[in-house]
């Protein structure tokens, strides 16, 4: 039995035919609220900071230097320090934790030693390194100095990779620094770098 409302003439009958008649609303306004992807990045966006196209060439020609340090090494981690106004590869250390034990003896902090036992002034130099400084390294590059970063691997990548690491960005360390802090450049001469990392390639039971 209809209620008095569902009877010919009511104001609800009237609604409930008005409502079906009526065209479904678009939804534009749903699409609005989906969230947009995320910007492609900018070409060159691996270059922070001050990056004369001189010193961006001098790095990525000094990365197979940093990967033959690298090469001999258990864990091929290598890195060599590049004069900033002239290009030249002043000094190169691999990781040596497997060969005398010091397990701080990672191959950024080792160039950083002998850098500065060397009489070089660091604030005119960039480190090319085979892969992203560790929290330790970043750390000393920061206290140092040094003008600029280069790195080919990632902390991402080698984590991927089965590498043991402490998981915080060079970049973290730095923004959270009150010094200025160095130029930094990420996934040069990658090419040459990744296979160092890979299963295939490397042990993976330890840290730069």
């Amino acid at each position: 039995m209809d209620s008095p409302l569902d009877l010919p003439g009511t104001p609800r009958r009237h609604f409930l035919r008005a409502a079906a008649a009526a065209p479904l609303p678009a939804l534009p306004a749903l699409a609005a609220l989906a969230p947009s992807a995320p910007a492609r990045p900018a070409e060159g966006a691996r270059w922070t900071g001050d990056w004369p196209a001189r010193l961006k060439d001098a790095v990525e020609r000094a990365m197979p230097a940093a990967v033959a340090w690298a090469r001999p090494a258990r864990r091929p981690f290598g890195a060599v320090l590049v004069d900033a106004a002239t290009g030249a590869v002043l000094a190169g250390a691999r990781n040596t934790t497997e060969h005398n034990g010091d397990m701080t003896a990672h191959a950024e902090l080792t160039l950083l030693r002998e850098a500065a036992a060397a009489g070089h002034r660091l604030p005119s130099c960039a480190v090319v390194s085979t892969a992203e400084p560790c929290a330790m390294c970043a750390g000393a590059l920061v206290w140092t100095g040094v003008r600029a970063v280069a790195y080919g691997t990632s902390l991402a990548a080698l984590v991927a990779y089965g590498v043991p690491q402490i998981d915080l960005p060079l970049t973290e360390i730095t923004r959270r620094s009150p010094f200025t802090p160095p130029a930094v450049a990420r996934g040069v001469r990658a090419d040459l770098t990744d296979p160092l990392y890979r299963p295939s390639a490397a042990p993976q039971d330890g840290a730069p």
